[in-house]
């Protein structure tokens, strides 16, 4: 394969060496998505599991890749959700929504303000440029560290740290102007 467009094109046509390709190149990148996401909470078997779900989902939803796009976001969406899955299969049950119980320090208030600020950051990531909105989602939630967002996008790595802190410090006035004073 040239170009990961046309391993894209390949793979979504349902070629095995393409598969193949996929999982060699982008294991280690989905172990480490696995990982982060999943915030030390899983254990190695639970993440090489996870990682293994990830690309039998990427399989069967292959027709939704676009080429044009890439592969890459693609994974990382699916290997989030796949955390998120983990996390769903590995709470047992509750019986009856009354054994259903909050944690003492469980604050429904806050819970509520930090829901609405996280929508409000999410309008306020639409409103800071294309290169600053993908440095900060590849750290913050992606869990990527500043130097391999550096490698990727071609930039320095005190570039990339210095957007960090001019997009934390404009999405925190966004912030602010909206009313969530302690963020």
């Amino acid at each position: 394969m040239k170009n990961e467009k046309e391993l894209v094109s390949a793979f979504k046509k349902g070629d095995p060496a393409a598969l193949e390709k996929v999982m060699t190149e982008f294991t280690p990148y989905v172990c480490t998505v696995v990982r982060n996401f999943s915030r030390g909470m899983l254990t190695e078997d639970d993440i090489d599991e996870t990682t293994a779900d990830v690309f039998i989902r990427l399989w069967q939803s292959r027709q939704r890749l676009d080429p044009k796009c890439g592969i890459k976001p693609y994974i990382s969406a699916v290997a989030r959700n796949a955390v998120k899955n983990r996390f769903r299969a590995l709470r047992p049950p509750a019986e009856d929504i009354e054994d259903i119980e909050a944690a003492d320090d469980f604050d429904l208030e806050k819970s509520v303000e930090l829901t609405e600020a996280l929508k409000c950051l999410d309008k306020g990531l639409k409103t800071v440029s294309a290169e600053e909105r993908e440095i900060f989602m590849r750290f913050y939630f992606y869990g990527e560290k500043t130097s391999d967002i550096a490698l990727v996008m071609d930039i320095k790595d005190g570039t990339v740290r210095s957007k960090l802190t001019r997009t934390r410090e404009k999405l925190k006035n966004y912030l602010k102007e909206r009313g969530f004073e302690n963020v």
